[in-house]
């Protein structure tokens, strides 16, 4: 019995460990994304114009996309290693990672045909809208070296999911933190020799997959198990992660794609590059802010998971109500400093082209943020609390009708009731009902 209590006060310590590593190492690179986003985008826009920039951001809006035919094996790799660690599975732990890496390069080269064949027979004015006719020579190289880049990334995000399942997420920070150093650099360059979308794009994104390529490197000589060997490749598992990925990228990419991507489409197609140019801004604000969340999020949620299959259900409702009250903090922090200095900063961050944003702007956008970060919190401790289809049957509603309010609210007065109409939507579906699902998982996991 007492060997019991010690061994399971051991695995407590160490969850309480590397959650506050991954916290700390967390900050650095999240202060450090926050620092180049900071930097990299009034430099763009005054290098790039205004319309310059506006076509940088259509280009990352479709990548973006792309990230949705990763259909979420990542996430559901991550939860598998947790289990299977917890549970003391080993050799389940070496067919998951062999047999993600082969489905996602699998999907990476259909993915990568399907859209070169888009990009080879569609005219981008039938993709991005007629006022980005004529802007042609500038976007085809920007997305076919961003299409290069984003499905390497299919290969390598699998890195920072292995890493969490090993509830080593620290190391995941670490390689972020040497990557933003990186594409510093190589944005400087960019400035001064090559001042061109394209090559922002190759920067910026270029730079993300050299850090993530020697995170790889770094966690197969840690963790030789983990290495991708064909013989380890089982198509029952793969067939598990791509149904399961399936269901999570319902649940979490598909908001992103909606709010982030397709929101951003229409508010081009609505407004032009200037428009584009201004959401694209509110958007890496969020990825940006929301990085902050995510610093005691992301490795909050697989440490849950593995301490609820391990019985320790106490330790795992501890996590979660630390999470809960510092993300409502930070957001409600957030939508303050938005209303109160939104429109004095962007005059001196963005310079006189977005210096007349008015205040009401900033209050639609502070009033999505919320919700985001709301609806973000509960999702981890869906994820974390084993109700990944329960979360998707409810995210696909929600998203849905995110994404028709959003046309009509952008058509009605513009983007900010279309931010304000989103974050409405969120609130009162997720926003109520996953809070719920996550007590009433609490309480049968007794």
């Amino acid at each position: 019995m007492d060997a019991a209590i010690t061994d399971e006060s051991a695995h407590s310590a160490r969850r309480d460990r590397s959650i506050r590593l991954a916290v700390v190492t967390s900050f650095l690179s999240k202060a450090g994304t926050a620092l180049f986003q900071l930097l990299s985008i009034p430099i763009a826009i005054h290098v790039l114009t205004r319309e310059g920039f506006g076509i940088y951001s259509a280009v990352n809006v479709t990548l973006g996309t792309v990230s949705l035919l990763q259909v979420g094996i990542g996430p559901a790799l991550a939860h598998g290693l947790s289990k299977a660690k917890a549970q003391g599975h080993d050799n389940d732990a070496r067919e998951l990672s062999a047999s993600a890496f082969f489905l996602s390069g699998g999907l990476a080269l259909l993915a990568g045909l399907l859209l070169a064949i888009v990009l080879l027979a569609v005219p981008l004015p039938v993709i991005f809208g007629n006022e980005f006719a004529g802007k042609e020579a500038i976007l085809r190289p920007a997305l076919w070296t961003g299409l290069a880049l984003f499905l390497l990334l299919f290969l390598f995000n699998l890195t920072d999911r292995t890493r969490e399942g090993l509830l080593e997420a620290s190391a995941n920070n670490l390689w972020g933190a040497a990557g933003n150093v990186l594409a510093a650099a190589a944005v400087g360059i960019g400035v001064w020799f090559v001042p061109q979308v394209w090559f922002l794009v190759l920067a910026v994104h270029g730079s993300l997959v050299i850090a993530k390529l020697c995170n790889t490197i770094a966690l197969w000589r840690a963790h030789p198990e983990v290495r991708p060997r064909w013989t380890r490749f089982r198509l029952p598992v793969a067939k598990h992660l791509f149904t399961d990925g399936l269901t999570f990228s319902a649940a979490t990419l598909v908001t992103g794609v909606v709010e982030y991507n397709l929101c951003g489409w229409l508010a081009g197609r609505n407004g032009g590059p200037a428009a584009t140019a201004l959401y694209g801004v509110f958007i890496s604000m969020t990825i940006m802010q929301l990085g902050f969340v995510m610093m005691l999020s992301t490795p909050t949620w697989p440490a849950v998971a593995e301490a609820l299959a391990r019985g320790d259900v106490p330790w795992a409702k501890k996590a979660a109500r630390k999470l809960y009250l510092f993300g409502s903090a930070f957001a409600l922090c957030a939508f303050g400093g938005l209303v109160l200095l939104g429109p004095w900063v962007f005059s001196i961050w963005l310079g006189k082209d977005f210096a007349n944003t008015p205040r009401t702007m900033f209050a639609c956008y502070g009033f999505y943020f919320v919700a985001h970060v709301w609806r973000h919190l509960n999702h981890a401790m869906m994820i974390g609390t084993g109700q990944v289809g329960k979360l998707a049957r409810i995210q696909f509603v929600e998203s849905t009708l995110v994404a028709v309010v959003a046309f009509f609210a952008l058509e009605w007065g513009g983007i900010g009731p279309m931010l304000a109409a989103m974050g409405t939507v969120a609130l009162a579906i997720t926003g109520i009902m996953l809070p719920r699902q996550v007590a009433r998982a609490f309480g049968e996991a007794r």
